[in-house]
């Protein structure tokens, strides 16, 4: 299987936490929207004719996106690409752009999976973050969506934020699985340079909460996310059965996927390719039909750091025939020399040719992967 993503990089407002390439500015949308459509064609042989399962429209705001904008877009993927019958679309949203009429021609898209950036579910953490709804409007939004006839819904939340407390994290937490969403992925802040966050911490306009609370927030994730039916099959994502992200897991194992847009990336298993972030260099670049991305070509290291980056991230593990059959028996003496550590002080387990992080381990995920990684 194969995936496509594609990067609308257009915003009405710029989070402060947010260090993803977008604008502003809306001047080149349409221009923009076309060049998709040439760099879609242009690509046509990246994915080799494999099946594509998942589409994702990502950002940036998709939401700001029209039906008919959309529909010119599908219209061209399923054109050129081999576009399996059963397959997951994705498209991320604002709450306050889902009204009910937005949402009744979302319904005459392909698009069968909505990801709403819900953020919080209290208006000073949303003014806090700089977002462009509010509490009601999130509710209302997951609300009017089922109505709709959604019923494969992604909420994202974001805890660890400055002043918030285990309590208040619970109250969301609670306000989400309320709603009954089938999927959840919540992220710790993180204080990315050049964003509006890490210059206020920087200041003392912003402090970070101790190290201790942020353990304790994840903690009550876990397990309310566990109460609740929903599994914990990536570090910052939960679902109900039948209900994880397909796309995002095909990222996790490994999957070919073509990126279409600026800034967006691709992968086929050999390279990476990395679209320009600039929109009209982008633009100017793909009418030329060259120079509007670079491409790495991966060594075996390289290889085997993305599949630990990736995998060890997931319920699934590291599976060590794959590091053994597709990058080198080298490795597998490495990682074993590695992680024997690891294990033995139980962050991580080996069983049945496959390596794991422990829930004790989770707490310290980030050493342990660069720990692993082969420089």
């Amino acid at each position: 299987m194969s995936s496509i993503y594609i990067h609308i990089p257009f915003c009405a407002k710029k989070c402060f936490y947010c260090d993803f390439f977008t604008s502003l500015s809306l001047q080149n949308k349409e221009e923009y929207l076309k060049v998709i459509k040439e760099e879609l064609l242009l690509r046509k042989n990246y994915l080799e004719n494999k099946k594509v399962k998942t589409i994702y429209i990502g950002g940036g705001t998709p939401s700001l996106l029209s039906e008919k904008e959309l529909n010119d877009i599908f219209r061209q993927i399923y054109k050129i690409f081999n576009v399996s019958g059963k397959v997951e679309i994705t498209i991320e949203a604002n709450p306050d752009d889902l009204d009910k009429e937005y949402l009744r021609k979302l319904r005459k898209t392909p698009i069968n999976r909505l990801s709403i950036g819900i953020q919080s579910f209290f208006d000073e953490d949303l003014r806090l973050m700089n977002r462009r709804h509010n509490a009601e409007q999130g509710i209302y939004a997951v609300k009017r969506a089922q109505d709709s006839g959604f019923f494969n819904i992604s909420g994202d939340l974001i805890y660890g934020l400055p002043g918030m407390t285990s309590e208040k994290w619970i109250k969301n937490l609670n306000i989400f699985f309320d709603l009954k969403i089938q999927h959840l992925s919540a992220y710790h802040i993180t204080y990315e340079p050049n964003t509006v966050f890490y210059k206020k911490r920087n200041s003392g306009k912003l402090k970070e909460i101790p190290e201790e609370e942020s353990i304790s927030q994840f903690k009550i994730l876990k397990n309310l996310a566990g109460k609740n039916n929903m599994i914990h099959y990536e570090t910052s994502n939960f679902g109900k059965k039948g209900f994880f992200s397909e796309h995002n897991t095909a990222y996790w194992k490994q999957k070919h996927y073509l990126g279409i847009g600026t800034g967006a990336h691709s992968y086929n298993g050999e390279s990476r390719q990395f679209n320009i972030k600039n929109i009209g260099e982008y633009i100017k670049k793909v009418k030329k039909r060259s120079g509007f991305f670079e491409k790495e070509i991966l060594s075996d290291a390289d290889k085997y750091n993305d599949y630990i980056i990736t995998t060890l991230r997931t319920m699934w593990g590291a599976d060590i025939s794959y590091i053994e059959k597709n990058i080198g028996e080298k490795f597998v003496k490495f990682i074993f020399d590695k992680a024997k550590k690891h294990i033995d002080n139980g962050n991580l387990t080996y069983k049945k040719n496959t390596l794991y992080i422990t829930e004790k381990g989770k707490f310290i995920e980030d050493y342990i992967l660069e720990d692993l990684f082969y420089f």
